[in-house]
């Protein structure tokens, strides 16, 4: 059963995520101008990736916190440019040449591992690398991942009546390239954590014959 809606502006990694055979069971996929109170009905969480339509998304503000007013889940990750969460994102230079000069030190130095996402994982599996920082975020919202210069990356609040999670860091866009070959690890427990289904463990692969016939994965 789809549990979790994930909101989709076209960006194919997205797609290749949400319907991989170990995900679209649970995955919806939701276009953004399709995003209503019946596309979201019977769900427990929404999802919004990395490269998101954020003015879009800024439109159905209301809808989205209604929607955590049920007490559902919300994940946000990547960029936040657009003002419709009460914080500020501001952009960085993004690492990724951390794993060439010391592969054990990932570019986050404080992750709570108590977090359901993070139990289990390494330094490693539990960021590869960052799309900005949180500045500023809420006063009822708890830090949950924080760079070396203190700077916020991943934060969550139970405020608004359910659970918004916002990161910087953008495992369904990643998951979906799938040039990043750990990341079975990371997206199992937040795939867990936002809808309390398991997926079956092992490497996500790519249903090619949803990309319709002759296309090449």
């Amino acid at each position: 059963m789809q549990t979790i809606g994930l909101i989709f502006n076209g960006v194919w990694s997205h797609y290749a995520m949400a319907t991989a055979p170990k995900y679209r069971d649970i995955y919806k996929l939701i276009y953004v101008y399709d995003l209503d109170d019946e596309a979201v009905a019977g769900l427990d969480a929404l999802v919004v990736p990395f490269q998101s339509n954020q003015l879009e998304l800024a439109l159905r503000k209301d809808l989205i916190y209604d929607f955590l007013k049920q007490g559902k889940k919300v994940f946000v990750e990547g960029d936040s440019t657009a003002d419709w969460l009460d914080a500020q994102w501001e952009d960085r230079p993004v690492n990724n040449y951390w794993w060439v000069e010391n592969p054990d030190n990932p570019p986050v130095s404080e992750t709570k591992y108590d977090h359901p996402i993070y139990q289990g994982l390494t330094p490693r599996q539990a960021c590869w690398h960052t799309h900005g920082v949180y500045t500023r975020i809420p006063d009822h919202a708890e830090v949950i991942q924080a760079n070396p210069q203190g700077e916020i990356i991943s934060w969550q609040t139970h405020h608004y009546g359910g659970t918004l999670f916002a990161t910087t860091l953008d495992p369904i866009v990643e998951h979906g390239v799938q040039q990043i070959t750990h990341l079975d690890n990371y997206v199992d427990r937040l795939t867990e954590w936002l809808s309390g289904i398991k997926p079956t463990p092992g490497r996500m692969t790519i249903d090619q014959g949803v990309y319709g016939e002759g296309a090449l994965i």
